[in-house]
Formats: C-alpha cells, sequence, structure tokens
C-alpha cells in the first residue's frame, strides 16, 4: 500500500495518530478518525468542498507518489457527528466514504461530480424565499424558507443509497444534533431538570446486495446511558433496529430546522425509560404491524424539534461517544483523532469594525466607566447567553478529562516548562533515543514528537537527530532497513516501533525528569501517570481553517443562496483549503519550517502539486481559476503553490468578479470614511462591485427575474425586495396561526393569541424602511401591486394645521433615477376639515393638481425633499373666475417617507391669506394593507 496515504492522515486526523496497546506486532494496521461537522447555514456550500475533498483524497491517495519513507496505515472512519447543515454533510460524508469507485459501479466522486455538489449547489434563494408569501413553492409545514429544494435533493439521495453501489462490509456510526421545542423534564434522585439538547443516532450499514439502509441497536453501545439520546422507531414488521429512510431524511430536516428560518419538525420518538421499574404505556403484543415500536428499555413519545445547532453546533461530544463507546471501540489498537469542520475559523487577518465613539478614543469621558442598566443594556447578557449555549457543549467537552491526557501533548507542556527553568542536567539517560546530544527541553519535545511519527506509520523514516541504533539499544524498534530505492524517497532508514513499549518508556521518563528537575507541578504529573494507564487517551482534535472570504458569510450566513455561482465559488474555496491545509501539515511534520525552510518549501509544492492532480482541480476551469487566486493571494510571499498561479491560468469572469468582491468587501471593514459606517457596509459594498463589473446572476428555474438582479440593480437599496419578501412571509404565518387558532378553539377567550397586527405594523415599518420606487408607480405604496385596493385608497392623509384643513392625496410617482423622482399628485382638500366650525363657512372644498419634484436622500431621518408648484380649484365661488389660483408648497419627508411636512399657499397672488403648514401621513394602502392581514 502507498506510503503518503499516512501522511494524508496526518493532517486528516492529524499530524501523526497513537499506537494501541498490546504488542506492537500484533497491532491492527487500521487507524481511526472521526468527523465532527458544525453547522452554518449556506455556509454548507464552502463545507461540502471541503468535506468532498478529504474524502476524496482518503480514497485516491493509494495513487499518489510518495515522498518520504515508512510503510503507513490504511484509513477508517470511525464516527461522523453534525448539527444544522452539518447533519446534512453527516449523511452525504457516510455514502461518500462507502461507495465504490464510480468505474466499479459506485457514485459518481468528481470535483463536478459529487453528492455533497449535488446537494448543496441546488439550494437557492429564489425557491427558499419564493417573491409571494402564499407562492406554491411553499410546503405546508414551511416557515419562512421553503424546504421544496431540499426534500427534492433527499429524494435523490434515497434513490442513490438504495443503488447496489456500496463497498461490502462498510459500516459507520453516524449522528445529528436536535432541540426539543419544549424542555424535557426528568428526575435525577429529588431534583427535577430540563433538557432541550438531544442527539439522534444511526448507523449506516451497507447491506449483502450493495445498497445502504439505516439501523440502530442499542446494545452495541452498552456504556452510553444517557437520557439525551433518542432513537428512531420502526413499524414492527419492520426488521429490527432498522431506520426507515425517511426517517433518516426527518432527522436531517430536523437538526438544520433554523427558528423562524425553516419550520421546526414534529415526529415520534423513542426516549430512554427514565426508571428501570418503568413499562412502556403499550406492549408490543398490543401493537399493529403498522404501529411503531421501540427497542427494549426505550418508550414512544412525540415532541418538536428544531436546530440542533442551538446547543451544540460542534457535536465532538457526540463524534467520541459514537467513535468510542460502542462495543468493538475496547478492541480497537488506536485511539480515535477528531476532525471537526469549523467555516468561521480564518487564517487571514478579518478587520475589525472601525469604532468612532467617543469612548473608543485616546481619552474617553470619564461616564464610559460608569455602569448603566437600561432595558437593553441588561438583556444583552441574554443574547450572548444564546450565543455561548451553541458552543457550551464544546466547551464541556474539550475541557473535560478526555482530552488533557495525550502524552504528545503533555512531553509539549513539560518541553515549554524546561525551557523557561533550564535545569543543570541533560536528559540522555531519560531518553536515549537521539544521534548527538540535545537540551533537555529539545530531547523531550522531540520525544514527543516522535511519539507522534510513529502512529502515522507502521515503519517510519528514523532521521536525525533520531537515531536507528539508539531505538534499537533501547528495545523499542527493530526490522530496521535501508528504504527501498525504488519508493522515490531518497536514503535513510526505517524501523518497526513497539509503540507501546515506547509510550511506556516515555511516561516513565517524563516522570523522572519532572522529579529531577524539582518541577512542581503535581497536575502535570499526576496526567502524565494517568495517561500512561491507557493509549487511547491519546485522542487528538483537530480543526479546519478557511484561507479565504466566502460569500456564505454575507446576508448572516444565508450569502451564497443568492446565486449558484456564489455557492460554486465557496464550494472551490472549501476544495482549496482542504488542498493546502493537508500540504502545509504533513510537511510542516517531515521538516522544520524555520530550521529546514527549502525542504519545507519543496515539500509544499511537490505534494500540493499531488494533491491537485489527485482531486482534479486542473480539470475544472472554475475550480483552477478559483485555486490559483485564492493561492497567490495567500501564498504569494512564501512562493507556496506557485505551479497554480505563476502564471495564472485562463480568467473566469464570473470567478474573478467574486473573488475580487469579496476582497473589496473585506477591505470595506477597514474603511475610515463616515460614509461607509453602517452596519452593512460588507454587503453593500460587495453588490456594488458585482454591479460595476456587470455580474449576471444565473437564471432561475422557472424564469423568474431572480433576486440577486434585482439587488444588483439598486446596490444601495439593496435589503428592499428581501425585506419585502420576508415580511410578508411572516405575516402570511402569522395569520395563518390566527386561523388555526380559531379553528381549535370556538370560544375567543380562551383561543390562543396571534400578533397579526404586530407582526403587519412590523412588515410595514420595515418594508417603508427599504423601500425604493420602481421606474413608475400609481401609488409608492409597499402594498402589493396585485392588491386592487393600493389603487383606491388615497396615498397620503394630511392635516393643514393653519385652517384646520384636511387632505386626502394620490401620488403617481416617476422615478428618473434612484434619488430623483417626479410625481403627479391629486388631492381633495376638505375646508376645516369634515366637520366644519362656523368660522370656516365661507370657505369652500377644493382640489388640488400638482407637478411635485422630490430629491431623496440617504438619511433614513430626513428622508426627501422637494417643491410641488399645484393648480387649485375650488367647488363653487361667486365669481367664476375666483376659482382657480397657482400655489405650491415646499415639502420635507421625514422616517423613511413615512411623514411629510409642507409650507405653501394655495394662491400666491395672496399668500397672507392662503398660507398652509401641512402634516401628512403617507402611503395608507401599505398602512391599511399590513394592518389588516
Amino acid at each position: 500500500m502507498n506510503r503518503s496515504l499516512g501522511r494524508l492522515m496526518a493532517i486528516v486526523v492529524g499530524a501523526g495518530l497513537v499506537a494501541a496497546s498490546g504488542d506492537a506486532r500484533a497491532i491492527s494496521d487500521t487507524q481511526r478518525f472521526s468527523l465532527a461537522i458544525s453547522g452554518g447555514a449556506s455556509k454548507g456550500a464552502y463545507e461540502a468542498g471541503l468535506n468532498w475533498a478529504v474524502l476524496k483524497l482518503i480514497r485516491e491517495s493509494v495513487n499518489l507518489e510518495t515522498l518520504s519513507g515508512g510503510q503507513i496505515r490504511p484509513l477508517e472512519i470511525a464516527s461522523v457527528a453534525g448539527a444544522s447543515a452539518g447533519g446534512v454533510n453527516t449523511i452525504l460524508t457516510g455514502l461518500t466514504s462507502c461507495t465504490r469507485a464510480h468505474d466499479e459501479g459506485g457514485l459518481p466522486n468528481r470535483i463536478d461530480d459529487n453528492v455533497f455538489r449535488d446537494v448543496w449547489l441546488r439550494i437557492d434563494i429564489n425557491a427558499l424565499l419564493p417573491p409571494q408569501a402564499d407562492s406554491p413553492t411553499y410546503l405546508p409545514d414551511d416557515a419562512l424558507f421553503s424546504r421544496r429544494d431540499y426534500f427534492a435533493s433527499a429524494r435523490d439521495l434515497k434513490e442513490k443509497w438504495r443503488k447496489p453501489a456500496y463497498r461490502d462490509g462498510c459500516r459507520i456510526p453516524m449522528g445529528v444534533t436536535v432541540t426539543r421545542v419544549e424542555p424535557m423534564k426528568l428526575k435525577v434522585g429529588d431534583i427535577e431538570v430540563e433538557n432541550q439538547r438531544f442527539y439522534i443516532p444511526f448507523e449506516l450499514r451497507v447491506q449483502e446486495d450493495g445498497h445502504v439502509a439505516y439501523f440502530f441497536d442499542p446494545a452495541d453501545y452498552p456504556k452510553v446511558d444517557d437520557p439525551a439520546m433518542i432513537l428512531m422507531p420502526r413499524p414492527r414488521s419492520a426488521p429490527e433496529f432498522s431506520i426507515s429512510d425517511d426517517r433518516i431524511i426527518e432527522a436531517a430536516a430536523a437538526t438544520s430546522a433554523f427558528p423562524t428560518a425553516f419550520g421546526r419538525r414534529r415526529f415520534q420518538y423513542c426516549h430512554r425509560l427514565l426508571r428501570p421499574d418503568m413499562t412502556p404505556s403499550e406492549s408490543e403484543s398490543q401493537q399493529s404491524d403498522s404501529d411503531l415500536i421501540c427497542p427494549e428499555g426505550y418508550e414512544l413519545d412525540e415532541a418538536e424539534f428544531a436546530d440542533g445547532g442551538l446547543f451544540d453546533n460542534l457535536p465532538i461530544g457526540l463524534a467520541r461517544t459514537l467513535a468510542e463507546r460502542n462495543r468493538g471501540a475496547s478492541r480497537d489498537p488506536f485511539p480515535v483523532t477528531y476532525f471537526y469542520i469549523d467555516p468561521n475559523r480564518i487564517r487571514y487577518e478579518e478587520p475589525e469594525p472601525p469604532d468612532y465613539t467617543a469612548c473608543a478614543s485616546d481619552n474617553p469621558p470619564e461616564a464610559c466607566r460608569i455602569m448603566e442598566f437600561s432595558f437593553f443594556s441588561e438583556s444583552s447578557l441574554l443574547v450572548g447567553a444564546l450565543g455561548t449555549a451553541r458552543r457550551y457543549e464544546l466547551y464541556r467537552e474539550t475541557t473535560s478529562d478526555n482530552w488533557q491526557l495525550n502524552l504528545s501533548q503533555l512531553s509539549y507542556q513539560l518541553a515549554h516548562i524546561l525551557n523557561e527553568q533550564q535545569p543543570d542536567f541533560a536528559c540522555r539517560e531519560e531518553l536515549p533515543y537521539f544521534d548527538s546530544p540535545l537540551a533537555c527541553d529539545q530531547a523531550v519535545r522531540r520525544a514527543g514528537r516522535f511519539l507522534e511519527i510513529a502512529y502515522d506509520r507502521l515503519k517510519p523514516l528514523v532521521s536525525p537527530p533520531y537515531s536507528p541504533d539508539a531505538l534499537m539499544d533501547a528495545g523499542v524498534a527493530d526490522s530496521c532497513e535501508p528504504i527501498p530505492e525504488e519508493s522515490g524517497s531518497g536514503r535513510g532508514i526505517q524501523c518497526r516501533i513497539d509503540i507501546v513499549a515506547y509510550r511506556n518508556q516515555l511516561a516513565a521518563a517524563l516522570m523522572t525528569i519532572i522529579e529531577r528537575a524539582n518541577i512542581d507541578d503535581k497536575k502535570l504529573y499526576v496526567s502524565i501517570s494517568r495517561s500512561r494507564q491507557s493509549i487511547h487517551d491519546d485522542r487528538a482534535l483537530r480543526v479546519s481553517s478557511r484561507g479565504g472570504p466566502i460569500t456564505g458569510t454575507l446576508l448572516a450566513d444565508f450569502g451564497s443562496f443568492l446565486d449558484f455561482k456564489f455557492r460554486e465559488y465557496d464550494y472551490f474555496v472549501g476544495v482549496y483549503d482542504a488542498i493546502t491545509a493537508i500540504s502545509l501539515n504533513l510537511c510542516g511534520l517531515q521538516f522544520s519550517r524555520n530550521q529546514q525552510p527549502d525542504d519545507y518549501g519543496g515539500c509544499v509544492e511537490r505534494l500540493g502539486k499531488q494533491l491537485y492532480d489527485a482531486v482534479g482541480v486542473g480539470t475544472d476551469a472554475r475550480g483552477r481559476y478559483v485555486f490559483a487566486r485564492l493561492a497567490e493571494r495567500e501564498f504569494r510571499n512564501d512562493g507556496h503553490f506557485a505551479f497554480s498561479y505563476s502564471p495564472l491560468p485562463a480568467t473566469d469572469r464570473d470567478m474573478q468578479i467574486i473573488h475580487d468582491a469579496l476582497a473589496k468587501a473585506l477591505a470595506a471593514g477597514e474603511a475610515d470614511d463616515d460614509d461607509d459606517k453602517n452596519v452593512f457596509v460588507t454587503e453593500s459594498t460587495f453588490f456594488e462591485y458585482l454591479k460595476e463589473e456587470n455580474f449576471v446572476p444565473s437564471e432561475t428555474d422557472d424564469g423568474a427575474e431572480p433576486l440577486l438582479a434585482q439587488i444588483i440593480d439598486d446596490p444601495q437599496t439593496w435589503p428592499t425586495e428581501m425585506t419585502r419578501r420576508f415580511s410578508a412571509r411572516l405575516v402570511y404565518l402569522e395569520r395563518q396561526a390566527a386561523d388555526l387558532y380559531a379553528a381549535r378553539e370556538p370560544d375567543p377567550d380562551l383561543q390562543e393569541e396571534s400578533y397579526t397586527t404586530l407582526m403587519g405594523a412590523t412588515a410595514h415599518i420595515l418594508q417603508r424602511a427599504t423601500y425604493n420606487p420602481p421606474a413608475f408607480t400609481f401609488s409608492p405604496s409597499t402594498a402589493p401591486e396585485s392588491w386592487i385596493w393600493r389603487y383606491v385608497i388615497p396615498y397620503e392623509f394630511a392635516l393643514d394645521l393653519v385652517e384646520g384643513d384636511m387632505l386626502l392625496t394620490w401620488q403617481p410617482t416617476l422615478a428618473l433615477s434612484k434619488n430623483n423622482l417626479v410625481n403627479l399628485r391629486a388631492s381633495l382638500g376638505f375646508a376645516g376639515g369634515l366637520f366644519r366650525s362656523s368660522s370656516n363657512k365661507n370657505r369652500e372644498n377644493y382640489l388640488g393638481l400638482g407637478l411635485g419634484y422630490t430629491r431623496r436622500t440617504s438619511s433614513g431621518t430626513i428622508s426627501s425633499f422637494g417643491i410641488t408648484p399645484t393648480w387649485y380649484h375650488a367647488w363653487s365661488q361667486p365669481t367664476i373666475s375666483d376659482q382657480d389660483t397657482l400655489g405650491g408648497d415646499i415639502n420635507v419627508s421625514f422616517m423613511s417617507d413615512h411623514l411629510r411636512v409642507a409650507v405653501g399657499a394655495r394662491d400666491l397672488r395672496d399668500f397672507g391669506q392662503s398660507w398652509f403648514f401641512t402634516f401628512g401621513f403617507t402611503d395608507l394602502p401599505g398602512t391599511m394593507y399590513w394592518l389588516t392581514r
């Protein structure tokens, strides 16, 4: 088997794995790793590229050339766990890992054709958030976003896993986290506690005919006694412990059901009986074949569930439970290394938003240090708690003893202390493994490093400062021999390492060194002693990192849903990160970045090119271009991966625009201009650049205008259409709820309360704040154009504060440009209001017809100003010629044109007797529409 697989494993499962207890010669060759995949909404497209590329490289590694000697170990997946969008990728990981090669009847697995790409590049905002709130695209149980694309992809996936396309015997434990909407109450002793964080485990098992099926037998996990583990039930007629395809899809839908965005899910499940003396409410003999049943010790229940990332967005703990607490785990000689995919961890500098407040200045006012206790300042704790809750399980898991006893890491801790204390003795007697004397701290560090290297290969290359003879004399190495010339790895000696013996010697040596150096660190000493007892404590945790901006971080993590090309770009960024991270880490294991820069750089270039070719980046024009631009940006100063960008490949115009737009958006965070001080400066900059470069959005399936096209048309008001869609949908859902409450309970006093009016008012305010008039409209209102009353109800209601007149106005509007409007104002004036006072008995009602000009501003407070010359006609006058007068007004609008204030006269020839000061409320159609939904 090719030795480069071990090098690939080092980054996927960490830079080197550890070995098992028992005779080194009897140790299984297989190393195990586990994947934990976090959520991130549209960042799932990025995760898809990274996830797929890692799995692809593992499978293709046997075909790569060898860069260094040493017989390597094969790799197998111990478990996969996901939360939210990561739950979807969990299922895709299982299918990709177990599929046969494509030429042997397996699924397509190319960079341009694989299940990750199929699922994530399909989901689009135009289907997620249709233009109409009652669009048939919505399913009955959808919330703000439609899941139609998701379930269409799910149907395709089920067809794929029912094909005989998978490797015999492949079996992978998997699981997803979910959040129970109503906390589950249980008693621990006499204490009643509540829990909302649950997880659903299942196993992918390839059947005899080569298709995939899902099962879970809790007896296979005897060490797991967790009330948070819930199981999927099965029909009585189904195979024992089986899980239907639909319930796997249901689990993935539940874990990704982010509140408000995607509707929560309600389904039946099995929970553990909380007391040994409890029995299920209905015995299995009383159930029909179609009834759902649970395994022994579990009871059927039903509840609503939502996004698993709310309380456990990085399910490392679940991955560890599935990997290490099953029946076979104790027989596995190697500890598991965990690799978690986190799209938020970045390798580039991300500028902090500028803070222009006085409290951030060099001389802040004294008041900045005084606490205040307003409602918003006090409630900010709750907001922070919600964010912390998503990562609390990660904190609790990674600070537990499960992750504190890795012997190599403990070696590094001791080396750091020795470097500071500089003891007056060498450690050659305790660590006799080197070809020349080393400082004690360096010897400890190198000894810990060699443990990692030894676990990477069955017969690792032993090169300076390590000595093959010294290792053999210490009784931890044998079968040392020159590396075969045909390996292409140069000269060197490879040895079989007795990992158990070496690990025991290393632990004993570290404890002795602590005693000799009089190091007062009892915790470190005890940790080394405990680590010595079990090799499985050498589990390691590795985290992915992102080398460039992605569109998935825009719009609160929903940005890449805007366009297929956005998702494709993010997907290629994920592929790029897989290749570069593997290359950098593997070469960092072999060579020192600082002490061997030439060797390290040459290794990165050679290995990077091999991985690049193995993944097939060079065969995809867009992937090739994105990789080149990213590598040039990140590594041009070091010269790494120069094969990809020197020279640059042919330009892909769409990918070029997206890449450059993201770079400009990132730089906009450093802007010092007062005009850029707004929360959406990144998005605005991004969309403005797309418009400047004439970016063409992808076509929609139904031929309708893409939402992105509307955004690019006017980047300054990009929230307009998005706000209209989501606010209209939220009002629609609230109206649905009101109807449902009425159907549930005929007594109005007992009905649940909906907030239709409040939601309508909120929608009206939001839509007005982001309203952008079209080229021409009869009424510049936020009411839908399909609503006929929009054209009947006056646009404005105003009061004349001088004469007490009441005016109703219609206002057809023509947009000369975004900020320059011409309007025709037709007004009915009622002198003295509807109920005249005696002082107004000589005044008549009138008609006003004006042609106005309005200039919009960028401020939401003083939102526009203008002038309107107006012809006035009184309905009756003693003298016919006096019925018509020429007047006009100067006007200013406030609060996103909600309020209009005007000063003018109805007769310019008699200003003193006809002047007015009006205060008007605009968009009456929108107000009435949204408040009556």
